[in-house]
């Protein structure tokens, strides 16, 4: 911290209260942002084509901040970079932090990115996946899943949780509806339980169509089908009676509902575009219940 005294003998500008107070560690690998804010840490892939520079990665870490009001930010940056503050906040220089959390997240949210998309992972990116969360403890993973679409663009964001652990991605590439969303993230969140080892998966979802698909028999399956439902279909006799689905409602408090928008929140962030009210509410709300461990309401 700056010791010098300003005009007048006043000093350095009073602290911020704890609250508002924050440690920014940014490491980004190829289009993917990593970083840990606040003692959390995120990962979203670039909007552009092109890999990310350190300066973009920062700038979208410290409008995240600013969504989350944190009005004192510590970030460990290069002296020489140039940043533009967002309005009313302090950043200082801090020595260099540990980025190792930061490039997880990254290659987490590369590798989810790719699951998304479709594309098989290559063996970094699986050990990757399968590192951030360790050995399962049981053979049997609860899948919680949701989906948002943008009622504008047809844009697609998911959440899910494995046994309670949060994910969620941002579809670049996809369009669509609310229930294409729905189906992405189941799909998504059983072929991550897959790579993670688990061999009995029970999914939770408030998306009635699926569950009378596949746990009441009720949707004819010779029916007229779309590619995503193929590929949600071929999935699911692929895992045959080690999947069950059950119906379960998804409030707005609960946490695949909160991470799909929270995806859709960061993603506008890193493309310079204003949030909604709802979007600034996931921000918060995903951040605080992370950093609690998951044990408040999200």
């Amino acid at each position: 911290m700056a010791s010098a005294s300003g005009p007048g003998g006043q000093g350095d500008p009073p602290r911020r209260p704890l609250h508002q107070r924050a440690a920014l560690i940014v490491a980004p690998e190829g289009r993917g942002i990593g970083y840990e804010l606040d003692g959390v840490a995120y990962g979203l892939i670039w909007p552009g084509p092109e890999p990310v520079g350190l300066e973009d990665a920062a700038r979208v870490a410290l409008l995240h901040a600013a969504a989350l009001e944190l009005l004192e930010v510590e970030v460990a940056l290069p002296q020489a970079m140039l940043l533009a503050m967002p309005t009313g906040m302090r950043v200082t220089r801090a020595s260099e932090g540990d980025p190792a959390r930061a490039l997880e997240a990254a290659h987490l949210a590369l590798a989810l990115c790719r699951m998304a998309e479709g594309h098989p992972l290559t063996e970094p990116e699986l050990q990757a996946v399968r590192w951030e969360y360790g050995l399962p403890v049981t053979p049997e993973v609860v899948i919680h899943a949701d989906g948002s679409a943008d009622k504008l663009g047809g844009s697609l964001s998911v959440g899910y949780t494995l046994n309670g652990r949060p994910y969620e991605t941002f579809f670049l590439h996809e369009r669509g509806h609310e229930n294409l969303a729905e189906r992405e993230a189941i799909r998504l969140a059983l072929t991550h339980a897959r790579f993670l080892g688990y061999t009995r998966f029970r999914v939770r979802s408030d998306h009635k169509f699926h569950v009378r698909r596949y746990a009441e028999g009720l949707v004819h399956r010779g029916r007229r089908k779309s590619g995503s439902l193929e590929r949600l279909d071929a999935l699911v006799d692929e895992l045959g009676a080690a999947v069950h689905f059950e119906y379960a409602v998804t409030n707005a408090t609960d946490a695949p509902h909160r991470l799909a928008v929270h995806a859709r929140a960061l993603h506008r962030l890193a493309s310079g575009q204003p949030l909604s009210h709802a979007q600034r509410v996931a921000l918060r709300r995903v951040h605080f219940a992370r950093k609690a461990g998951g044990g408040v309401p999200y």
